[in-house]
């Protein structure tokens, strides 16, 4: 079954209680690292960005799960009181954490519950892939925190890259994608999808490619006197006039980025 079958169990909603009160939006993303066949069995992860937990006092996430004894039950909710389970990638410049989440699986599993979700892995990196300075990208999460309430699904969208995925924007390890990207997309994987066929250095290659590219984190606004800031993508909808426009673009830190986690898990 290809991919595109399954990457709407990728993504989770990640909603927090701010301090001073308030409700932020975030996405996270269902990772395993492949030092197992199964990520599952092994370290599995919800990422985000540490701007999406910064300042909050509760996290809350849904999971879609199945239950042999409970046909009815859909969902189960996970409540998380410590942001400080999240481990923090170790460079301050790289907006990425983790939520080590085996503990939490191994007891629905013991309670019978099955979670719905597909794993990235670094399997899906970029790595010797061919890729050129202009593809099609799909970016799947909670825009606004939009989202079917119903199902516990996201949202995907789809775009291009507007720099090279090849190099390292302003020197840094990540690329800028032309999408739009509202608050409620901090943390949202984007990746390279083809199904039925790709282009390749040589022309045209039929069959599937699938590429995890890298995380969301921020995007460039117009301001009124016409400057252009880098800004993390919002997580809080406040209700002010702007003096400032989205500019449809979005900054992707690299996937590769999260093998800075490794050490902090011990692999």
């Amino acid at each position: 079954m290809s991919v595109s079958q399954f990457i709407s169990k990728s993504t989770v909603r990640i909603e927090c209680d701010v301090v001073g009160g308030g409700v932020s939006v975030g996405t996270g993303f269902w990772f395993g690292f492949s030092s197992t066949e199964d990520p599952g069995s092994g370290i599995p992860l919800l990422v985000t960005n540490k701007h999406v937990i910064a300042n909050s006092t509760t996290i809350r996430i849904r999971f879609n799960v199945s239950s042999a004894t409970n046909p009815h039950l859909k969902f189960y909710d996970v409540t998380i009181n410590n942001p400080r389970e999240f481990i923090q990638h170790p460079d301050p410049n790289i907006d990425i954490c983790g939520l080590p989440i085996g503990h939490v699986l191994h007891e629905l599993s013991r309670q019978g519950l099955t979670v719905d979700n597909f794993f990235f892995t670094d399997r899906m990196f970029l790595n010797q892939h061919h890729v050129t300075p202009v593809e099609e990208v799909f970016m799947t999460g909670y825009p606004n925190g939009l989202w079917d309430t119903v199902n516990n699904r996201p949202i995907t969208r789809k775009g291009i890259t507007a720099s090279s995925v090849l190099e390292d924007w302003q020197g840094r390890p990540e690329f800028m994608i032309d999408m739009a990207c509202f608050g409620g997309s901090s943390g949202s994987p984007v990746y390279i999808m083809n199904e039925g066929g790709f282009g390749t250095s040589d022309g045209w290659a039929v069959g599937n490619r699938f590429i995890f590219l890298g995380v969301l984190y921020a995007g460039p606004t117009l301001d009124v006197n016409g400057s252009i800031n880098i800004v993390d993508v919002p997580t809080v909808a406040t209700p002010v006039i702007s003096t400032t426009l989205m500019m449809n673009l979005g900054m992707v830190i690299k996937a590769e980025q999260l093998n800075g986690l490794r050490p902090l898990l011990g692999i």
